[in-house]
């Protein structure tokens, strides 16, 4: 090692023994830190440079007496290609040192029950050094795409002792002083990442960490605008609990589990990884940053998050090495939306179809948004999409934008999500994977737009359906049901649906299946359309449409977060101890029940006499009927019977074919990769997986989860 000065001058025979010192981890070890290149400056003006040994160790003698400042502000200068990215891109550069890549590569050490670590601490003892507690930002001199200081880490150098370093002072660094061996433990420049799978295959992880991802689309990123007043974003720290900019900024960085989203309460399976491949919020730095802010990026909140008050849109996006996260929300007026949904279709000018104008406008605002943030950030990563309600729909659109203009390696998961446009969209986006998340009771997943114009009637075979039936439920399913027949919207992706297991016991004992039978996937929507044209007077349509809005099953936390946390317990209890059965006995008969109270609906539908028809929609006043002729009612009466007989007659079929799904899908074991995707291999999923089952409120939900049904479930 090279420890002479860098500048020769006269022997001093005052000039002190030296000052020696060992930079280590958490775990009190300085092998990671073996070869950094280091700078001493001496009270003079003498700097004296060399590299750490093998163990992190360094000594230098002949110094001048009094304090000298340890500077390690070497840049990185290694082959990882991240690394070389950030620091290397047109916008929010980072300027990388070996010591922080150095303090990333570290995990973070055991702690006592004070949340102090021990073993750097013990390891000054045994050599008789003084120890003290440092982080890569005492060394660094730009600290803005750092974490803010830890005032608990301590004890740290003073800022007092580099005051009487005379001229060395003005370096960045610490001071150590004379005559002394320092132990100098380096805080571990890590961060938690929520786990997610790349492969484009359903597991039970992604959908239970996006369900959650979609309810945080919902939280501001700072704090909440007041009514009335324009939305502005603020600078960092975000200091609001549960806010976006709290959660990635504020925790997750500085290597503490969020709980809170927004208003929802979760807790995920988090990876410790390297702070620089964290989901990442720009840096603050008004003076380093000032090109990025001249472009409208001023604060982090500029970056990472879209508040559009036109379509009261909003959505957040982040990224590491690995992905690129996407969190769309719909309007959170959404009952004013069904109310005044205007159902006209526009061209979808970025491919093929026609898209609902209101969610075509919302998407081209959350494009535009997507677009600057990946021609700045994106260099190959996974496009993982997410959105809850019509946030899945405004999802929807941006994706197949997305797959078709960026990157094929994009998934979707939506939650709850109405349609978004027709079948000429839905089949150019054919090659886009989306997993379609809909619950049992959630009326919003079967709405077409059309039927909440406030001109809205049901087809005809649908009016005959509603009034030629003294069996109100059934006839109100199968008037709503042919008139979907004739939608113009369409569903996209591979849906999976939550069968609720007995009434009243909400999402979170519901079990996850794919029925692909339309009288079990409309039919809540279909029920409430039907009645909702017997409501024709607007207060009480108003009424309607704010129950159907209100649906807990609707909610993105009480709703689809909860409904994915029990069943990836479920399946997790599968795997492990049920040879990986899908179901258990109770849970196939609830699902069968659901069948066969379907097909007893169907078998008792009878139709009314012609007479009786006439007379009830005489009795109803209904205008579609006005100046028509017997025989003009009569060939509508058979025409509409006619039509819903070959609807029972093809429900009958899907129906079983529902059945057989159910047994075959019964008889499919599944297996880690249907939980964990691609992660299913990793050496610490079985440590991450018990820590996050022995939490108290995810054994709360797991007893739920395997509790047994106990009543027949109801079929609405």
């Amino acid at each position: 090692m090279d420890f002479s000065p860098s500048t020769v001058g006269l022997e001093c025979p005052n000039r002190q023994k030296g000052i020696s010192f060992r930079l280590v981890d958490e775990h009190g070890i300085g092998k990671p830190y073996a070869g950094l290149a280091y700078q001493l400056h001496d009270s003079q003006g003498q700097t004296y440079a060399g590299y750490l040994d093998e163990d992190g160790y360094a000594e230098a003698s002949q110094l001048y007496p009094g304090v000298a400042v340890l500077q390690l502000s070497e840049g990185y200068s290694g082959n990882d290609a991240w690394y070389t990215a950030i620091s290397s891109r047109e916008d929010f550069r980072l300027p990388l040192t070996a010591l922080q890549i150095a303090a990333e590569q570290s995990p973070s050490g055991p702690r006592r029950s004070d949340g102090k670590t021990f073993l750097a601490e013990a390891r000054a003892k045994r050599e008789c050094a003084r120890f003290l507690r440092v982080e890569v930002s005492d060394f660094a001199e730009a600290t803005g795409h750092l974490p803010e200081c830890d005032l608990a880490w301590e004890p740290r150098p003073t800022a007092q002792l580099k005051c009487n370093a005379g001229i060395a002072q003005c370096h960045p660094g610490i001071a150590l002083a004379p005559d002394t061996y320092h132990l100098l433990e380096v805080k571990a420049l890590r961060a938690y990442s929520p786990l997610l799978s790349r492969d484009k295959k359903f597991c039970a992880l992604n959908a239970y960490h996006l369900a959650v991802m979609g309810a945080f689309a919902y939280a501001p990123f700072s704090t909440r605008q007041e009514p009335g007043r324009p939305y502005a974003s603020t600078p960092p720290p975000y200091t609001n609990p549960g806010s976006i900019g709290h959660v990635l900024r504020e925790q997750l960085a500085r290597l503490e589990k969020s709980q809170l989203f927004g208003e929802a309460s979760y807790h995920l399976l988090y990876e410790e990884v390297p702070y620089s491949k964290r989901l990442e919020v720009m840096p603050y730095d008004s003076e380093r940053y000032q090109k990025e802010a001249s472009k409208g990026w001023r604060n982090p909140e500029d970056v990472h998050f879209l508040h559009h008050e036109q379509s009261d849109t909003q959505a957040f996006i982040t990224h590491n090495d690995k992905i690129m996260l996407i969190s769309v929300r719909g309007t959170l007026r959404l009952k004013d939306f069904l109310l005044d949904a205007d159902a006209r279709q526009v061209p979808f000018k970025e491919g093929t179809g026609q898209a609902h104008r209101g969610f075509y406008n919302a998407f081209s605002a959350a494009k535009k948004f997507v677009e600057r943030y990946m021609e700045a950030f994106y260099i190959g990563q996974t496009i993982i999409v997410c959105g809850h309600s019509l946030g899945g729909a405004v999802a929807l659109l941006l994706s197949a934008w997305i797959n078709s203009n960026w990157s094929k390696d994009t998934q979707l998961y939506t939650y709850g999500a109405p349609r978004a446009a027709d079948q000429a969209f839905v089949q150019n986006a054919n090659e886009l994977t989306h997993h379609r998340l809909v619950n049992h009771n959630d009326p919003i997943p079967g709405v077409p737009f059309i039927w909440m114009d406030a001109e809205w009637k049901l087809a005809a075979a649908g009016v005959v359906a509603l009034f030629s039936s003294p069996a109100i439920g059934i006839s109100l399913l199968l008037g709503g049901l042919l008139n979907l027949q004739g939608d113009p919207y369409q569903h996209h992706g591979e849906q999976r649906h939550f069968a609720t297991r007995k009434p009243g016991s909400g999402s979170a004992s519901a079990v996850m299946w794919q029925p692909n039978c339309a009288l079990i996937d409309e039919q809540v929507c279909a029920r409430y359309a039907g009645a909702l044209n017997l409501k024709d007077d607007m207060p009480e349509r108003t009424a309607f449409i704010t129950q159907l809005a209100s649906f807990s099953e609707h909610s993105s936390d009480s709703g689809y977060s909860r409904a994915m946390l029990t069943t990836m317990l479920r399946w997790h209890g599968s795997v492990t101890e049920r040879g990986g059965a899908l179901f258990t006995r109770a849970e196939i008969t609830d699902i069968d029940g659901l069948i066969r109270n379907a097909e007893e609906e169907l078998a008792s539908w009878r139709p009314r006499s012609f007479v009786e028809f006439r007379n009830e929609i005489r009795l109803r006043h209904d205008r579609r009927f006005y100046n028509k002729t017997d025989s003009e009612l009569m060939q509508l009466y058979s025409e509409g019977i006619t039509a819903i007989r070959q609807l029972s007659a093809q429900q009958r079929d899907a129906l079983n074919r529902a059945r057989q799904r159910l047994l075959n899908e019964a008889d499919r074991k599944l297996i880690a990769q249907d939980i964990f995707g691609d992660l299913w291999q990793r050496d610490d999923i079985p440590s991450l997986i018990e820590q996050w089952l022995a939490l108290a409120s995810n054994r709360k939900a797991a007893q739920l989860a395997q509790r047994s049904s106990s009543p027949k479930p109801t079929f609405v």
